[in-house]
């Protein structure tokens, strides 16, 4: 009897309902040191007592866990055959945006494939390696999935951001696997070419969200290719960064694409005001409800355009320009005024590169009467002024309506008082 109390396990939901970390799994979110726990439990219960049995001494012991450890535990699981068919049908998500490989610890070559293989119905996967790079995907990963001819069909959302790892080939290979992508994060990616793009969106035809900033190789050739075969369902999509792009691809996109809601062209270097006319005249400005343009050094985005752009664009809520895009002349500024006041759904407005000495009247008249007084956000973006740096040392300098700092807008803002004015953000940026 003392044995049999000695091993006694009280009964857990795991225990008795075992495909219930099939719920947990749903949700998994390999940055959680709670997940990297529940598979390293898992793992080392299995040969204990019965799979899924939680006991708090494990849960104590495992907390160190990193999330390399815990997809490392979940390939284990995997390969183990300890999750039967209805769990691993309950993974729908996996993000590995948080796993660092080390010098003494790294996942096996086929860790995509065994995970593929293993989550028939996973409908999104994150790759990126914005945060640690993400060496562990490389070209050879989406190789070796080819080799054995998978498909997997449930996959909707795929994000590549940031890996520096892949090449064109392992990037074409990506139609194949992947037919019935919705979503597609190529930001920073490389590999990223126009005969890769193209490959891409003609064989994936159910894309509605494209990211394709910052593709130092992609030209007018690769764009043409997402005009063409996005023209249905083509809803957002990223240029940012991108100095090969011209007008010419650019009014194709706004001519086949009549359903894009927000289009990103900041840092775009040879977009001019032409495009944009383009735009604001096609059929793609009665649904485009974002539109990024900071930066744009050839955008001059004078009076009439942002006339015509208030007028023809009925639902754009969300718009971002460099300030010296806006015709701030004197003369014209009531002009301006009544341009932005013909926004009827705006409401945010990010304003880059706010100079030292600018009219700072004329952003409160902004909060004030933009889109008809439904602007709820007026973000402002500038760079280190002089004045925030005094004898070598920071202090608060004598402050006055005609500075843009925080200590005026806090001022705007306490002065609301809950009338029908946007809020004013200052965002400092480090570069300016």
């Amino acid at each position: 009897m003392d044995d049999f109390f000695a091993s006694f396990r009280p009964p857990t939901i795991f225990s008795l309902f075992p495909d219930a970390i099939g719920v947990v799994l749903t949700h998994i979110q390999l940055d959680n040191e709670t997940m990297a726990t529940l598979a390293r439990v898992n793992r080392e219960c299995y040969h204990v007592v019965m799979p899924f049995i939680w006991t708090a001494p494990l849960l104590t012991n495992s907390s160190f866990l990193t999330p390399l450890q815990c997809m490392q535990a979940i390939l284990d699981l995997i390969t183990a055959r300890a999750l039967s068919a209805p769990t691993r049908a309950m993974i729908l998500r996996l993000d590995m945006s948080f796993i660092e490989e080390s010098l003494y610890s790294t996942l096996p070559e086929n860790w995509l494939l065994v995970l593929l293989q293993n989550a028939p119905k996973l409908n999104t996967l994150c790759l990126s390696g914005k945060r640690t790079g993400a060496h562990f995907v490389q070209s050879q990963t989406f190789r070796k999935m080819a080799n054995v001819n998978l498909t997997h069909p449930s996959l909707e959302n795929l994000d590549l951001s940031d890996c520096t790892d892949i090449r064109e080939p392992a990037l074409k290979l990506i139609a194949d696997l992947f037919p019935n992508l919705v979503s597609l994060n190529l930001c920073r990616t490389s590999g990223v070419t126009d005969l890769a793009v193209a490959l891409i969106v003609d064989k994936c035809q159910y894309l509605e969200t494209i990211d394709l900033s910052y593709a130092r190789q992609l030209t007018d050739l690769g764009l043409f290719s997402v005009a063409k075969f996005c023209r249905r369902n083509l809803r957002v999509l990223h240029l940012n960064g991108n100095l090969k792009i011209t007008n010419e691809s650019l009014m194709a996109v706004a001519k086949h694409c009549p359903m894009i809601e927000r289009l990103f062209l900041s840092e775009c270097s040879q977009i001019t005001d032409a495009a944009l006319e383009w735009i604001v005249r096609s059929s793609s400005s009665l649904s485009l409800r974002e539109l990024e343009l900071h930066r744009c050094d050839r955008v001059a985005f004078g009076l009439p355009l942002l006339e015509l752009l208030s007028g023809k664009c009925n639902v754009l809520e969300r718009l971002t320009l460099t300030y010296k895009q806006i015709n701030s002349q004197r003369d014209d500024l009531k002009h301006v005024m009544e341009a932005f006041r013909n926004f009827s759904k705006l409401h945010t407005l990010a304003i880059y590169e706010v100079p030292e000495h600018s009219p700072a009247l004329f952003f409160w008249d902004l909060a004030f009467q933009c889109s008809r007084g439904e602007l709820q956000h007026l973000n402002l973006h500038r760079g280190s002024f002089a004045t925030d740096y005094i004898l070598g040392n920071y202090a608060v300098a004598f402050e006055h309506d005609q500075n843009i700092s925080n200590q005026t807008v806090n001022k705007f803002n306490d002065r609301r008082n809950g009338a029908r004015k946007a809020a004013v953000r200052l965002f400092v940026d480090e570069l300016f």
